[in-house]
């Protein structure tokens, strides 16, 4: 490439700066240096002997400087040893190569950074940590390099000076440097261009030489000179003498003249520099003979048009006929390839590059145009699936080809979506390297992604099906259609205790059971016929070792594509614990149905709804208890058959059920037929699991009425037998008694009288005859403490707690409205007397207290008694004792529908509260 002024004159410039520099006493000559580098550079001497020259007359500027050249090799990351001329070849070696990038000493950091680099002591420097030592070995201590740039900006490689001493450049060897570096360029350029021209020209004489080439040369007044004689070679007429031109252009095909004049006159008038131009031209024989001539302008004029050419000429018809034909083939290629769709492409080996069709792009789905296609280039091996590339390396060897020379692969490629897909190929070498590589190979792609998925799809199936099969955890059979076992998994014989091997030997009906053997034919017959699918059934096989295996076989029939029976496929579960589990539940359920129906009363189950029981079951005793079935007790309501007290309690037990705790309580009903019932019902919610919520309620309805009339009767009994009792005691013994005391007294009078020493004997009889009639009347009090005719209960209350008084004990009230309207009835107003004269007790023996009430409420609805005392209280722990006393009292509670609470007062001591319904 030529140089500027400036550069051009460079020995000048080297004179000017050397000039301004100091001056050494080196015994260099810097003219010999120079004198050697120009005569060098005016031959064709090789790059390092130039370089060398370069780098001599250099060193030749200042004392002590040794300069060296490095060049960048053909990978752009390493600089390579040029030129060293006064450094010592170990040195050299021992730094070879220099890899571009900061760090690695002066040269690698000035190629890396485009930048000259200034090391004053390579010691100090963090650049030369890695080189460091080996220059202080060799004595070196100072390097400054400079990159060499070309022309159009391209590294080609660094210009070191190095010192023996720590130094910094001063500004004119600064100077110095950066013009060395620009020679440098300028040497190293020159020998390239020369090179290039050396070459061309080498290639020039050899196609000339190699090849039936016309050279010729014309100027604008029509002279023309053709070398060799290549018109007669070529057997056209060379149209010499005047008007030559002109008679060239008459032999030219009349199809082919307007363009090749049109062509050359626009080289003359400048419009291009030089023109290419195919034509047919008749030869002397009177054939038609395709040329191909380029001509290119030489000389113009001061106007701009040419005033000579050069050119060549040489014959084409064998390239002309090709292409003929070549379009013509390709015309059919073309239509075959557009009527099949197929997906061509072109591999260039060395590049990695293919370039397909359109057909080629739409199977890796880029949406291109047909022109677009042609222009697009795609690499191959990078779009290559990883697990693909080591397999398809040798798919281009020769013994990868079929007989016809063709090869084909198949392998996943990434696609426009970034997936890969599925592709065949098959194509052929059509161009090899001189040591038979392949270089570039043409073929087609097959999209073959959905066989792939589907045949990926089949084989997983089929290994999923094996796993399945083989490690099922139920038993697994494929059966032929005559019953040969043909196949059997793990759990098949451990079901039925035969090894495989001994199963495959036999039939399934030689392991059936006689009585399900029929049924199981009839299945398969059905399936063979194809009236049905497929079918499930319980039957049994025997075991090995004699025993009954029964099992759920679920059957289906495989055919094949002609629709011919292959073989059953079979599932065999073992439902052995199953069957022997069912038997025992039916057991169960039968004795607890029996029960159930022989209960007094009757059995029922439910589910918890928004925290309420709703029965669900009950058994037939229901019917004899209300008078209709479940569901007609449903349908009529609790209110036709409880009371609002009675409904209440039921609501307050179900919730409690709900909650988790058992319910036990007596509750009276009426039946659809008007009969008064008593049922003692006892239930328990039941949950799903731990931590769960009372989903299930069962329990037990026992009828009690006969136990009730029968109490009822009892207690009536011996309240006649109480009255009896008592009025004979208070009537008949209190009135004996009452003579022995008056019959006591008087001889106790007549005695003192007469100065007996009996008289005080006989008084103590009349007063123990006295106190003896007083118990006699408690005792028929007690035995019969209500009576109506006596003021009934709040009578009976008020004897009670006078009977009770004691200077020394507790002060004991009664509070009560003595006309209040008491409607309870014997035997209830027994019980609440009976449990107020429990609680009095408990209170005077227990309570330490200071003040005891008692009191009765009556009202309208109610009657409740209250006992309080301001003792010791009572604890939790003792309110829920199971002691005998309290036991009494709630079992009276219970038989009067009563409710009974034993607490804590509120201002302490003990407070017990019954609370029972006044009837209508």
């Amino acid at each position: 490439m030529p140089r500027t002024a400036e550069n051009t004159n460079w020995a000048a410039t080297v004179d000017s700066i050397v000039s301004r520099a100091p001056r050494s006493a080196s015994h260099r000559d810097p003219l010999t240096a120079q004198v050697r580098l120009l005569a060098l550079l005016s031959s064709a001497a090789p790059l390092n002997v130039l370089l060398g020259a370069l780098a001599s007359y250099v060193e030749t500027w200042t004392e002590g400087l040794h300069c060296t050249v490095l060049l960048v090799d053909p990978t752009g990351r390493l600089l390579r040893p040029g030129a060293a001329p006064s450094l010592p070849d170990a040195y050299t070696h021992a730094i070879d190569p220099v890899p571009i990038g900061i760090g690695e000493g002066s040269c690698g950091t000035a190629a890396a950074r485009r930048e000259m680099v200034v090391v004053e002591d390579v010691e100090q420097s963090d650049l030369w940590t890695k080189y460091a030592p080996i220059a202080l070995s060799y004595g070196l201590r100072a390097c400054w390099s400079v990159p060499i740039v070309d022309d159009a900006g391209a590294l080609l490689g660094t210009l070191a000076l190095y010192y023996r001493e720590r130094r910094a450049p001063s500004r004119h060897e600064t100077d110095l440097i950066q013009f060395a570096s620009s020679l440098a360029a300028f040497v190293m350029q020159r020998h390239r261009d020369a090179e290039k021209l050396r070459t061309t020209d080498a290639r020039l004489e050899a196609a000339i030489w190699g090849t039936d080439i016309g050279l010729w040369t014309s100027g604008i007044d029509g002279d023309y000179s053709r070398f060799d004689k290549w018109c007669e070679r070529f057997d056209i007429d060379p149209c010499d003498g005047p008007d030559q031109d002109r008679r060239w252009r008459e032999r030219i095909h009349p199809e082919d003249v307007e363009r090749y004049t049109r062509t050359s006159d626009d080289a003359v008038r400048g419009v291009i520099e030089h023109y290419v131009v195919d034509y047919r031209i008749l030869t002397r024989s009177g054939r038609w003979r395709w040329l191909h001539e380029r001509g290119k302008v030489t000389v113009r004029d001061g106007s701009g048009l040419a005033q000579r050419f050069v050119g060549v000429c040489f014959v084409i018809d064998e390239q002309k006929n090709m292409e003929a034909a070549l379009r013509r083939a390709e015309d059919r290629y073309e239509l075959a390839v557009d009527a099949a769709r197929l997906p061509v492409w072109e591999y260039d080996v060395d590049g990695d590059t293919v370039i397909g069709n359109l057909y080629w792009h739409q199977v890796l789905g880029h949406d291109v145009t047909e022109a677009g296609a042609l222009r697009r280039v795609e690499t191959w091996r990078s779009n290559i699936h990883p697990d693909d590339v080591g397999r398809l390396s040798h798919v281009f060897s020769g013994d990868a080809a079929d007989a016809t020379g063709f090869f084909q692969s198949e392998f996943r490629i990434r696609a426009a979506t970034g997936e890969y897909k599925w592709l065949l190929d098959r194509g052929r070498v059509v161009e090899r390297a001189p040591d038979g590589a392949p270089r570039r190979v043409m073929g087609i792609s097959l999209d073959i992604d959905a066989r792939k998925r589907m045949e990926t799809a089949l084989r997983e199936s089929e290994q999923r099906f094996r796993a399945a099969f083989e490690f099922a955890a139920i038993g697994m059979a494929l059966v032929a259609p005559d019953g040969r076992w043909m196949r059997v998994n793990r759990a098949l014989c451990g079901i039925v205790g035969y090894t495989a091997e001994e199963l495959l030997a036999t039939t399934f009906q030689a392991i059936t059971h006689p009585d399900d053997l029929h049924a199981d034919m009839e299945y398969m017959r059905q399936l063979l016929d194809g009236s049905r699918s497929h079918y499930d059934m319980e039957k049994r096989y025997f075991h090995k070792d004699g025993h009954i295996v029964w099992i759920l076989l679920s059957v289906s029939l495989v055919r094949d594509d002609a629709g011919q029976p292959m073989y059953f496929v079979g599932q065999i579960q073992d439902i052995t614990a199953r069957k022997h589990a069912e038997s025992q539940l039916v057991d169960s359920e039968f004795r607890y149905r029996t029960i159930a129906n022989l209960v007094p009363g009757f059995v029922f189950e439910g589910v918890v709804r928004d925290g309420h029981p709703q029965p669900t079951w009950v058994s037939s005793g229901f019917e004899r208890v209300y008078g209709c079935n479940l569901d007609r007790f449903i349908e009529l309501g609790a209110t036709s058959f409880y009371d609002e007290a009675t409904r209440a309690r039921i609501l307050a037990g179900a919730s409690t059920i709900a909650q988790g705790s058992d319910l036990n309580i007596d509750v009276p009903l009426w039946s659809t037929d008007g009969v008064h019932r008593w049922l003692r019902v006892v239930a328990r919610g039941v949950r799903t699991g731990p931590g769960a919520e009372v989903d299930r309620v069962l329990g037990v309805a026992q009828d009690i009425t006969e136990q009730k009339r029968l109490e009822w009767a009892v207690g009536e009994a011996t309240y006649q037998e109480q009255q009896r009792l008592g009025k004979e005691i208070h009537d008949g013994l209190g009135q004996e008694l009452m003579e022995v005391a008056l019959l006591a007294r008087g001889l106790a009078a007549s005695a003192r009288k007469g100065h007996q020493p009996n008289a005080d004997e006989l008084d103590r009889l009349s007063v123990l005859a006295s106190r003896t009639i007083s118990t006699c009347h408690a005792i028929a009090q007690g035995l019969a403490p209500l009576s109506e005719a006596h003021g009934g209960l709040v009578q009976a209350l008020h004897d009670m707690v006078d009977r009770q008084y004691d200077p020394s004990g507790p002060a004991v009230r009664f509070n009560a409205i003595e006309d209040a309207p008491i409607r309870l009835q014997w035997p209830s107003t027994d019980h609440v007397f009976r449990i107020a004269q429990e609680g009095l007790t408990n209170a005077l023996k227990h309570a330490g207290a200071q003040s005891i009430n008692v009191t009765l409420d009556v009202q309208p609805d109610t009657v409740r008694l209250e006992i309080s005392d301001d003792g010791v209280g009572l604890s939790p722990h003792a309110a829920e004792s199971a002691g005998l006393g309290l036991k009494i009292m709630r079992y009276r509670a219970a038989m009067i529908d009563a409710h009974l609470s034993i607490g804590c007062g509120e201002n302490g001591g003990t407070l017990l509260v019954c609370e029972c319904r006044q009837p209508a």
